[in-house]
């Protein structure tokens, strides 16, 4: 099945079929967080939801199809549930496959390192050395917020180097360190120097970058391949250069 999951949004539409979106007047709900010029132009109620359940879309939550969402997708489409369904079902047997790849990844990329942290906004791009945890399949670092903060705000998509990876997602603050157990247990252990002198300054800040795709380059019997994990779509593919 031909599905690309960034594409999809909360509803299971397909904004790209909309005649707003092709004329450029709507740039799809994924980017506008849920305001859609054709229905929804005080933010989209199912967007706001599937925000709260912490889901992708409708079909991954653990109360679909719930009758507020038949009531609702029925005013506009009738094979909206079914499609919504067929979605869950595509997305949960990709992530399974997917998963059996992650274990060597993360060993790979291993617990921590200093990595390159770019960014960008407003034409401009910004890079720096930081020193990197990897907690639960996210990246995690600290730096001073007036640092980082109006770039992120204005574009949170961000770019981490290390090694032979290259790690793009979305990157956001978080809080202060010390609100994060998880994170300042990581520091500790791997950049105490820095846990120690940087953590209680008030306008330390912390950084999660959720990875989106991560590709490496790798050389097998002297032959040249890139490796991709696209954690949007759960698919991993190897091809030769």
């Amino acid at each position: 099945m031909d599905i690309n999951f960034a594409k999809i949004p909360p509803c299971g539409g397909n904004c790209e079929g909309c005649g707003h979106f092709q004329s450029g007047e709507c740039a799809g709900c994924i980017k506008t967080g849920g305001k859609c010029v054709k229905m929804w132009d005080n933010g989209c109620e199912i967007f706001s939801c599937c925000e709260k359940q912490g889901v992708k879309f409708c079909g991954l939550c653990g109360e679909f199809p719930c009758e507020w969402l038949k009531s609702k997708v029925a005013e506009w489409d009738k094979d909206g549930i079914g499609r919504l369904a067929s979605l869950a079902e595509e997305y949960r047997r990709r992530s399974a496959v997917f998963s059996e790849q992650l274990p060597s990844l993360w060993e790979k990329i291993g617990t921590h390192g200093v990595m390159t942290l770019s960014t960008c906004s407003e034409g401009r791009v910004t890079s720096r050395s930081m020193s990197v945890v990897v907690i639960n399949g996210k990246f995690y670092c600290q730096t001073d917020e007036n640092y980082l903060n109006r770039q992120l705000r204005e574009n949170p998509s961000a770019a981490l180097c290390v090694g032979s990876f290259s790690i793009e997602g979305v990157c956001r603050i978080i809080g202060k360190p010390l609100q994060h157990e998880a994170f300042m247990a990581a520091m500790r252990k791997h950049f105490p120097s820095a846990a120690e002198r940087w953590s209680e300054q008030p306008s330390e800040c912390v950084l999660e970058l959720t990875p989106r795709i991560i590709y490496s380059w790798i050389y097998e019997n002297d032959i040249p391949y890139t490796e991709y994990w696209d954690f949007e779509n759960m698919t991993y593919h190897k091809e030769r250069k």
